[in-house]
């Protein structure tokens, strides 16, 4: 992560609370079974619970969000169509597959797809592009 400028020598994982998620404006997970895991223990953050893949790729198809208009509510058109179905299984088009013990390439494969799906969803959400985001 130090060819992103970031430390993450601290980083710990930790499990959510139901306190952590009521709180949350949005969610984002890497893989479906966390999204499950969010909605099972706070089924009202469901239209605001997203894997990163999922929120990007439903982003494109609702469209960026608009002059004025509220994060809550580009969110909401995010959401607009979600069938709790998409809880179910796993999904490569929208799971990011953790490397986890596997060789550094994954790694850094894994970086680079994380990378630029939040660049992806910079743009949508505040215009911003890649070359604008710090890093």
């Amino acid at each position: 992560m130090s060819g992103y400028g970031l430390d993450v020598a601290g980083h710990r994982s930790r499990v959510l609370s139901k306190t952590d998620l009521a709180s949350a404006d949005l969610i984002v997970a890497m893989a479906r079974e966390h999204l499950r895991y969010a909605v099972s223990v706070q089924p009202s953050m469901w239209p605001r619970v997203f894997t990163l893949k999922e929120l990007v790729r439903r982003g494109d198809q609702a469209g960026p969000r608009m002059l004025g208009e509220s994060f809550a509510d580009w969110l909401g058109r995010v959401h607009s169509g979600r069938e709790h179905a998409a809880l179910l299984g796993d999904s490569p088009q929208d799971d990011v597959i953790d490397p986890i013990g596997g060789p550094l390439r994954a790694y850094e494969m894994t970086a680079a797809l994380i990378s630029e799906l939040i660049g992806g969803l910079a743009e949508l959400c505040w215009g911003l592009s890649a070359d604008n985001l710090p890093g």
